[in-house]
């Protein structure tokens, strides 16, 4: 079944169904597949055993299937938020933490750079920028199946905020969005197209893209990080979502290694939030394996002294 097939059958459902009933499907569906996922499924659960190596086998089988289930419940969101206005969104379905972080960076004019990690539905966030009239557009990876990203794309659209493929014109796009004051939306944590730097990552080397940093300092625009999660009970359309600070970018004029620098920075903020939300992260690959799983024994570039840095 493909993608756009799957979200059409799940919207036309929506319209007889209560939505507790197509997550239940989901669920159910995402349960039933495991068998079928099994080289995800250890990738995962690979992951979960990084992030916590003092889970016992059971909790990180129950972990990484919670990941899946999880997935599956996101394509329910893609299905359903279209048909439910951007303000009903935030209104009902977002609580929503530190958005004075967002509204005063917005207001600096400087552009800002909004970016997450695959932690439940990071583009709810999304939905909350078209209610509060902010102009936007997001930069999503470049996937091998084309039909796939077009009807997953289709669906972001439809949140009112422009969604464009991270390409050369992507990229240019998101650059004027900044330069003129407006938001960019971007993942940090799933680096697909290869380009991305080894850094810090619970005490190992792991590679993530760089684009969000790399956007934010040749615009000089600010960096802001959020997280989004699902609420348990049974309404499964609700979400904690939380703007962080601006982050402090170190910049010494030397645009690879700020790009580096910060990008580890970034991730050194999240690790607590994925440690905690480890079985909402939704990335089926090993960071670590692209950087030979190396461990980092040098300082934090936060934490060396100043006058050693570089």
């Amino acid at each position: 079944m493909t993608t756009a097939y799957a979200l059409a059958v799940l919207a036309w459902l929506s319209r007889f169904l209560p939505r507790q009933w197509l997550y239940a499907i989901a669920e159910t569906a995402a349960s039933l597949a495991l068998p079928l996922l099994e080289r995800r499924r250890i990738r995962i659960r690979n992951n979960l055993q990084r992030i916590h190596p003092e889970h016992t086998p059971a909790q990180l089988n129950r972990d990484t299937a919670e990941v899946i289930a999880e997935t599956a419940r996101y394509y329910v969101d893609l299905a359903l938020l279209p048909s439910i206005s951007p303000r009903v969104v935030l209104d009902r379905h977002l609580h929503v933490a530190g958005l004075d972080h967002l509204l005063d960076a917005h207001r600096s004019g400087r552009g800002v750079v909004l970016t997450t990690a695959h932690i439940s539905n990071p583009e709810v966030a999304v939905k909350a920028l078209a209610a509060l009239d902010i102009s936007a557009v997001a930069l999503v990876e470049r996937l091998d199946d084309q039909d796939h990203l077009d009807a997953v794309n289709a669906a972001r659209a439809a949140v009112g905020i422009e969604f464009l493929t991270a390409s050369q014109t992507g990229i240019a796009s998101a650059l004027r969005t900044l330069r003129a004051g407006g938001v960019v939306c971007i993942l940090w944590d799933r680096d697909r197209q290869g380009g991305g730097a080894c850094v810090p990552f619970f005490g190992r080397q792991a590679r993530f893209p760089v684009g969000a940093i790399d956007l934010a300092i040749r615009a000089k625009a600010e960096v802001l990080p959020l997280y989004a999660v699902r609420r348990p009970g049974p309404d499964r359309l609700q979400f904690n979502v939380t703007f962080l600070p601006p982050l402090d970018l170190l910049l010494k004029g030397n645009r690879a290694l700020d790009t580096r620098t910060n990008t580890a920075n970034l991730a050194r903020l999240f690790e607590p939030i994925i440690e905690e939300h480890a079985h909402f992260w939704r990335v089926p690959e090993s960071p670590w394996a692209p950087c030979r799983d190396t461990p980092w024994d040098d300082l934090h570039p936060r934490d060396q002294p100043a006058e050693v840095r570089t």
